[in-house]
């Protein structure tokens, strides 16, 4: 038994080191090659003067132009009248009525927690002075939403219905999903012109893939058994559709109104490009300016607005759940802090609050009920007896609307409320523009900051683009070409080669290559930076609690809100846009270090230390081999978001792929911001496909 162990140890061995062998010989190759060539790789010019997929892409623009721009000014007209009575209400309605209508529907789902933030949300938007910013960012979003859900759910129904149009939809909303978000922004403004109209269609095609995917799961998921029993009592396709499946597959529906809402609001912040207006818009002029107290009270005001939102959809999805404990969804505190007697004694109040509240609620909706029953009992009294359940129910749906009606009439009848009070205001822009700028001056943090970007460009970011953008094209392929064989498979490889052929057939190879150096060295400093991290928030749970919480904050910030303080403390240039890329993609690897850390049996642990292991040893013997799989999804997230990242770098002096969709931008060139925008999502597609294959492999290996 113990030979045959020996015997597999050794040729396991035997197996590595072959393999570290080749892949040093390789990359020995590869270096030579480099030094051979006098400037960078470039595709064959035969190659991409015959493929002009830029023309192209530019002569159907210009066909669908000249022979349905008609149809677009009357859609763009439609939707931009939407827009502007949704903007006219929001602006013109006092701030009160506004403050109600955001309280009153996130008490209702969520709770008095939940609304107590919704009340903080509203001030702190008056009180940075973001009030019209944010109702502006409100109406785009709601419009946008609203657009998606209708359009969406339909899509998903149909996908439900009928495989051969799931089949059909399926590669529609990948590529719809994978494609960056700058991209949507081309035949937006090309089809439709500036303003809210083309931000808010832009939106609605971004976001339109998670409701239309979980709505077809949500559907397809419904039980056989279910639709057996419905169909025996003689349902037909309708009623099983509307009757039974639509209703219970309600809780993914409203996952996927969730996600459409978090997209929209991503979408719509970088909707000031071409002319929206609203938060995104403060930011950019913040950008513009270096005003770092400014870009940090809009990229505030886009996160608090980011999780009311969020809670809100998940509150309001989950509300039949939570019925049965009406109380506790009133609870301000958490419900672990229940044992404490302070928190009790907190409590006690709010939970007479919350009964007064729903017994005035639950008698004014009974009024209303027997008023209605009243009126209809004359002609029916089984209409009657249910119009007067159905309002019943609702208790605090009618108190909701009578609130809006009494601000309304007190505005417009004896005072007028106005716009949020000037005294209320609060701003924190100068305190912290006068804090970037004390370390701006300081000259130790000068030192640092010279000292990082130095670093960084000299020993990992110059090295790394001097030595991808030299090596021929031709090898580069092959090595990415055989990774996809080892790992996938050879119908992976022959369709990695096509990308790749595709990428440097467009022109866009030495791009390709600034993006994937950028890409590298940004996901390498996550990793030294980020995998501690995680090893410390998996021993410390209170380290752990902290750091969710800044966690949440940095996934929920709109990617470029990085770009100011980069800007402010490191300048502009590549290293900025490399460094600003680390602080977006790092939260999946820290994340998932502590997840897959946390998740190893402590069994394990245990035997190493009966064993004599060390702490040291118990983590890279034990826990990091087992934790592998998860340490690699961690870098598949980082390496998807480190390429998102690159659209917007170069508003701060990134090059690459990002900088050809800008250059594509404001040259009206959609061509080629469509070509490199397609670059960076066949990059990202090459690399996910194979980390999670070589993730596979491992979890195989593993067991698990």
């Amino acid at each position: 038994m113990s030979s045959n162990t020996e015997l597999a140890g050794k040729s396991n061995q035997s197996k590595n080191i072959i393999i570290y062998s080749i892949i040093g010989i390789v990359f020995l190759i590869a270096l030579w090659l480099s030094t051979q060539s006098e400037g960078p790789s470039k595709f064959p010019k035969v190659v991409t003067d015959k493929f002009t997929f830029t023309a192209w892409v530019n002569e159907g623009e210009d066909f669908l132009k000249k022979n349905y721009r008609w149809m677009t000014k009357i859609i763009a007209g439609y939707i931009k009248a939407c827009y502007y009575f949704v903007e006219d209400f929001l602006l013109e309605s006092p701030w009160l009525l506004i403050t109600a209508i955001i309280f009153l529907p996130c008490m209702i789902a969520g709770g008095l927690k939940l609304g107590l933030y919704s009340l903080f949300v509203v001030y702190f938007w008056g009180a940075t002075g973001m009030w019209e910013p944010s109702l502006q960012t409100v109406a785009l979003m709601g419009l946008s939403v609203l657009l998606c859900v209708f359009f969406g759910f339909i899509l998903g129904v149909l996908c439900s219905q009928s495989d051969r149009f799931e089949g059909f939809m399926k590669p529609v909303l990948d590529t719809m999903q994978v494609m960056p978000a700058f991209v949507y922004l081309f035949p937006a403004l090309f089809f439709f012109g500036i303003g809210g109209a083309p931000a808010i269609l832009a939106t609605m095609i971004y976001a339109m893939p998670p409701i239309i995917r979980l709505t077809n799961t949500g559907i397809r998921q419904v039980p056989a058994q279910t639709i057996e029993s419905a169909t025996s009592f003689g349902s037909n396709k309708l009623q099983l559709l509307f009757k039974i499946k639509i209703p219970l597959s309600l809780p993914s529906i409203m996952m996927g109104i969730n996600q459409v809402i978090m997209m929209a609001l991503a979408l719509v912040v970088l909707a000031c490009f071409i002319g929206a207006e609203g938060i995104g818009g403060q930011v950019w002029q913040a950008i513009r300016r270096l005003d770092v107290g400014w870009a940090m009270e809009g990229g505030l005001c886009i996160l608090f607005m980011a999780i009311m939102f969020d809670r809100f959809s998940s509150a309001f999805s989950k509300t039949e759940e939570r019925l049965p404990s009406d109380v506790q969804k009133f609870y301000l505190l958490p419900q672990g802090w229940a044992k404490y007697a302070l928190a009790r004694i907190i409590e006690k109040p709010l939970s007479i609050i919350q009964g007064l509240t729903k017994y005035i609620c639950i008698f004014i909706t009974n009024l209303i009920a027997y008023f209605f029953k009243s009126l209809l009992f004359i002609f029916n009294k089984r209409s009657a007896e249910n119009i007067k359940e159905f309002i019943g129910k609702r208790y605090y749906i009618i108190p909701s609307f009578i609130v809006f009606f009494i601000i309304s009439l007190v505005d417009t009848y004896l005072i007028n409320i106005g716009t949020f009070p000037e005294e209320w205001r609060l701003s924190i822009r100068q305190p912290i523009t006068n804090a970037v700028e004390s370390l701006t001056v300081n000259p130790g943090f000068i030192a640092f900051t010279k000292g990082l970007r130095a670093f960084v460009y000299l020993n990992l970011l110059r090295p790394l683009d001097v030595f991808l953008t030299h090596i021929p094209w031709w090898y580069t392929m092959a090595i990415f070409v055989a990774l996809g064989y080892i790992t996938v498979g050879i119908r992976f490889a022959f369709i990695t080669a096509l990308l790749l052929l595709f990428i440097g057939a467009c022109g866009i190879w030495s791009h390709s290559m600034i993006t994937l150096s950028s890409v590298l060295v940004s996901v390498a400093l996550c990793f030294v930076i980020g995998v501690p991290l995680g090893i410390i928030a998996s021993y410390n749970e209170r380290f752990r609690n902290i750091q969710n919480v800044v966690l949440d904050a940095m996934q929920t910030l709109p990617y470029f809100c990085y770009l100011i303080p980069v800007l402010m403390f490191f300048g502009g240039g590549i290293v900025s846009a490399v460094l600003a890329t680390v602080i977006y993609s790092i939260p999946p690897i820290i994340r998932l270090t502590s997840l897959g850390l946390t998740q190893v049996s402590g069994s394990y642990s245990e035997v190493s230390r009966s064993f004599g292991g060390t702490l040291i040893q118990t983590l890279n013997k034990v826990k990091f081999p087992l934790a592998v799989p998860s340490l690699v999804i961690g870098f598949n997230q980082t390496v998807i978001m480190a390429f998102a990242m690159q659209i917007v770098t170069p508003l701060i002096g990134g090059k690459g792929l990002g900088l050809e969709v800008f250059n594509g931008l404001a040259r009206s060139d959609t061509g080629r911001g469509l070509a490199a925008g397609i670059g960076i999502v066949l990059l990202a597609i090459i690399i996910d496909r194979i980390s999670l294959a070589w993730t596979k492999k491992q979890r195989e290996a593993l067991g698990l």
